[in-house]
């Protein structure tokens, strides 16, 4: 992640970001005993259920849900739903720190896709955490208000709202988890790696409200939850797929892309495959084309649009194509692209969720603070 930093300067806007922290500060009380952030190399085995909750020494840690719904018509959605958390000790906007309030912030993205009339609905939310804005340690609970997400290796639920816009959805894995890297440890660059791990196939059944209308629906989602410590880092943004196909593999692939242009050697793809067993191969393995590109029409930004993506090792052929153009996720200055996909060709169809991050400039959650 890329994190952008901005002070306010005037005499003014210093004696309004003072009055704001004493506020917050006497509403929010004393800090308690503060978990330092943990900067080590990782070198236990993720534990799961356990490595499902919180990590109160994790710099930053997400829980992220894409998922591709159908209801009793035919009508097709995507939505995402996905939660952050992120530790603010050395955070400084307004050039203070805001780790005189906490430790911590919470930030949390929902859309929804309407594949028949092409429709694109968005909302996000960030704050420090408190007792309605919290990521539970001793089981996975993550919840912003009335948006929340948790569960267990065998089912879990998620509830988010915003306007005429809703999902109240089970989501039941299909496979066992997948560790990914070695025992869920992944490199993400010189000395530096992070705990993640996905289910794949998630069945998923439950209600959507769309337009103020509720509608039930069945489908398939797919989980990461990825935690540990990033630093700093060479990554200008990065292209990450993935993939269910209707063989019942899956794939997912990330391209990291480097501030010189080239792509981090730690770039992979990894394939499952029916029961559930992963392998991985280096993205150089892999031929990637895009196809096409699209502008979007809110800030100028140019993104990939439709690609094809082939790996001889797999017998992987395929085209994917978004099933809407205008998936742009904006929440403030946070702007990337995520969005549903089909896929066609070899050996299978499927259907997928692209995140495009990078192609227009974009801020992490502590900028938001600011605002």
């Amino acid at each position: 992640m890329i994190y952008q930093k901005r002070v306010l300067t005037t005499g003014a806007g210093r004696w309004m970001a003072l009055l704001f922290l004493w506020c917050v500060v006497t509403l929010a009380g004393c800090a308690g005993n503060r978990v330092p952030i943990d900067t080590a190399y990782p070198t236990r085995p993720m534990s799961l259920p356990a490595d499902l909750a919180a990590h109160d020494g994790a710099e930053t840690e997400w829980w992220y849900y894409t998922g591709h719904l159908e209801d009793a018509e035919g009508g097709r959605y995507g939505f995402e739903l996905t939660f952050f958390k992120r530790r603010i000790d050395n955070d400084k906007p307004w050039g203070i720190p805001v780790g005189w309030i906490d430790d911590t912030a919470l930030m949390a993205h929902f859309s929804v896709t309407c594949e028949e009339t092409a429709e694109f609905v968005q909302d996000g939310r960030t704050w420090f955490s408190n007792k309605n804005i919290y990521a539970r340690t001793d089981r996975y609970e993550v919840a912003y208000k009335d948006w929340k997400a948790g569960g267990d290796m065998e089912r879990h639920t998620l509830t988010a709202r915003t306007k005429d816009t809703a999902i109240d959805l089970s989501a039941t894995p299909v496979k066992p988890p997948v560790l990914h890297g070695t025992d869920g440890i992944v490199p993400k660059g010189e000395n530096r790696a992070n705990y993640y791990m996905s289910f794949t196939r998630l069945a998923l059944a439950g209600t959507l409200v769309f337009k103020g209308k509720e509608i039930p629906v069945t489908g398939t989602a797919w989980f990461d939850h990825e935690f540990g410590y990033m630093g700093t880092t060479a990554v200008s943004g990065w292209d990450w797929f993935s993939l269910q196909m209707e063989d019942a593999t899956e794939y997912m692939l990330y391209a990291l892309r480097l501030k010189d242009g080239t792509i981090d050697p730690v770039s992979h793809a990894f394939r499952i495959d029916p029961e559930g067993k992963s392998e991985n191969l280096p993205l150089s393995d892999l031929d990637i084309t895009v196809l096409s590109r699209w502008k979007s029409p809110h800030n100028g930004a140019v993104y990939p649009s439709a690609w094809r993506i082939v790996a001889d090792p797999w017998g992987l052929d395929v085209i994917v194509i978004p099933t809407v153009a205008d998936q742009e996720f904006r929440y403030h200055d946070i702007v990337y692209w995520e969005g549903s996909c089909g896929v066609y060709g070899e050996p299978a169809n499927g259907r997928a969720y692209v995140e495009l991050v990078g192609y227009c400039p974009w801020k992490a959650m502590a900028d938001l603070l600011e605002e």
